[in-house]
């Protein structure tokens, strides 16, 4: 087959993409009414985007599926939405020729759907908004189309096509993961979406049919596509309870540093009182022993039996240690002031001293990993 013959198949399969030119309007549309609403087209605020549909794993899980496709029309700044829809009309005018406009929409929309799914699988923290993951699933599509129709399009088509398509797949790739901010979870998931509804609707550009849809091959990809994204759905965590269980040890976190003050600090006016003499050694001793000594204990415990986040597991444990320390530091010092043994109170101030070096090292670790934004 020629160049010209296939062109003309394609124009006369779909003489004009307005399934395309309608998805690119509408995502322009809903961007100017947000950026109106807002104020601020280079940048749309989260909360803007959440309240209008955007893909946020509490919304979601609570019973508003619908967010998974309405995030398909929402982006998040000019810049956003100007390059997506570029790409989508690039692309999706020889998609939609290729597959028809039927089976254009069952790839945008399919691909866009396990794109969010894969997304809220991914992180359940941050709002995910943008038609990448459509668009991704588009050139999927066409990858595949281009990988199993090969004999339909012409040699110099076919590489040009190829090399496009590989091309932005790859620099978009590249530039997700070494980019703050973008979903590449959601990119993933559309392409893997695209790559398997294209595999499944695939026809000869010469067919009469741009799609079987009554084709076991094109059922089973349609199945697949549904499994891979019932797959992710019930692999996705509960965000309401990460939540929760983030709440709740960030509050334990607060009350063990209020407590780990106070401790040292009763802790030192006690020693100043006894070098002053302005209590009683034994006093002094009983208050250590009665008092703080089981605060920590009880701080020991809390840490021990509080759930972290798997993100915060590391800093629980690293807690735990230093609160050992601590409390190990008292009983050592308990036992050298009562026994007068010097090497109970040297052991003591080692202990102090490991305390300090686990809270420089948490410190340290905090910054390399939480870095000020």
């Amino acid at each position: 087959m020629n160049y010209d013959t296939f062109i003309n198949l394609l124009f006369v399969r779909v003489p004009r993409a307005d399934v395309t030119i309608a998805l690119v309007a509408l995502n322009i549309l809903v961007f100017i009414g947000l950026a109106a609403l807002s104020l601020s087209p280079l940048q749309i605020p989260s909360e803007l985007l959440i309240r209008a549909g955007g893909n946020f794993a509490l919304r979601v899980q609570d019973g508003e599926i619908w967010r998974l496709l309405t995030a398909l029309f929402l982006h998040g700044g000019l810049l956003h939405v100007a390059l997506n829809m570029f790409a989508l009309y690039q692309a999706g005018q020889v998609v939609e020729r290729l597959f028809g406009r039927l089976g254009f929409v069952v790839v945008y929309l399919g691909a866009g759907l396990l794109g969010n799914l894969a997304s809220l699988w991914w992180r359940q923290g941050p709002v995910s908004i943008g038609a990448s993951g459509a668009i991704f699933g588009v050139y999927g599509a066409l990858l595949a189309y281009l990988t199993i129709q090969r004999g339909s399009v012409p040699v110099e088509v076919f590489r040009e096509m190829r090399s496009g398509t590989l091309g932005f797949l790859g620099y978009s790739l590249f530039a997700g993961f070494a980019i703050a901010g973008i979903d590449n979870a959601a990119h993933l998931g559309g392409l893997f979406g695209g790559l398997i509804l294209g595999a499944a609707l695939a026809e000869p550009v010469q067919a009469s049919r741009p799609v079987r849809w009554l084709a076991l091959r094109t059922l089973a990809g349609l199945l697949a596509a549904g499994v891979v994204g019932g797959a992710l759905w019930r692999a996705t965590p509960d965000a309401a309870h990460e939540l929760e269980v983030d709440t709740l040890y960030q509050q334990t976190v607060q009350r063990f540093a209020l407590e780990d003050q106070e401790l040292q600090r009763e802790q030192g006016l006690l020693m100043e009182a006894v070098r002053t003499r302005r209590t009683s050694e034994a006093m002094a001793l009983d208050n250590l022993e009665r008092d703080l000594l089981p605060r920590w204990d009880r701080q020991v415990v809390q840490l021990s039996w509080r759930i972290a986040p798997p993100q915060r597991e590391w800093q629980r444990r690293e807690l735990i240690r230093y609160a050992t320390a601590r409390r190990d530091a008292l009983k050592a010092l308990l036992e050298g002031l009562q026994t007068r043994d010097a090497e109970a109170i040297e052991r003591s101030r080692a202990l102090q001293q490991e305390a300090e070096s686990i809270l420089v090292q948490m410190r340290l670790r905090k910054s390399v990993e939480e870095p000020e934004r």
